[in-house]
Order: structure tokens, then C-alpha cells, then sequence
């Protein structure tokens, strides 16, 4: 299996990309989805239109803002061809640094 899906998954907003972990290692059952961008409005209807509640989103971290997701919404973000899903968090992360260091990026 690869370590991403998703990888051709388009680009969203202005210029963020949706993406998830495919399974938080501490919590089974429950996955991290962040914008590549940390546009929270991004956050905030991509989390409307899984079905998640508003509470799912976590503001706390102000460096990774992202939404904790487990049951249907979970199951319909790993599903959402828009989302680029890594197998661990630890790849989810380093993609996200690397993204952020690229000239023009958040």
C-alpha cells in the first residue's frame, strides 16, 4: 500500500489542499484533517460538509489548526477525492512543512 492517496487531489481555496491521516495511531477510530494552508474557513466547511460537528474543530494549536474526525464524517473525508490522505500522522506533518517552505506558500 502506498503512503498516499489522493495525491492527484486538487487544489483548494487559495491554493490549500485537504489532508488527513488516515488513522491517529493514540486515538483509533479518529483521523487529524488540516488545510495545507491553515485557511480555517476552509476548515469550517470542508467539516460541514462531512457532516462534523463544530466542536470537531480545535483551535487550540494555533500552528496546526484541524478538525479531529471518527465515525461518518471520518469515513466521508477518507472517501472525498479532494482529500490527499497519509497513512501516519508523522508523513501528513513533514508533507505539511515541506509544503509551507516552498517560495509563495503559506
Amino acid at each position: 500500500m502506498t503512503a498516499v492517496t489522493g495525491s492527484t487531489a486538487p487544489k483548494l481555496g487559495d491554493g490549500g489542499v485537504i489532508v488527513m491521516d488516515r488513522e491517529n495511531l493514540f486515538a483509533p477510530g479518529w483521523s487529524h484533517v488540516l488545510s495545507s494552508s491553515n485557511d480555517l474557513a476552509e476548515l469550517r466547511e470542508f467539516a460541514r460538509r462531512v457532516g462534523a460537528p463544530p466542536e470537531a474543530l480545535h483551535l487550540s494549536n494555533r500552528r496546526w489548526p484541524h478538525l479531529d474526525l471518527k465515525l461518518l464524517p471520518r469515513e466521508r473525508a477518507l472517501a472525498s477525492p479532494e482529500v490527499r490522505v497519509f497513512e501516519r500522522t508523522s508523513e501528513m506533518l513533514r508533507f505539511l512543512k515541506r509544503e509551507r517552505q516552498l517560495p509563495g506558500s503559506a
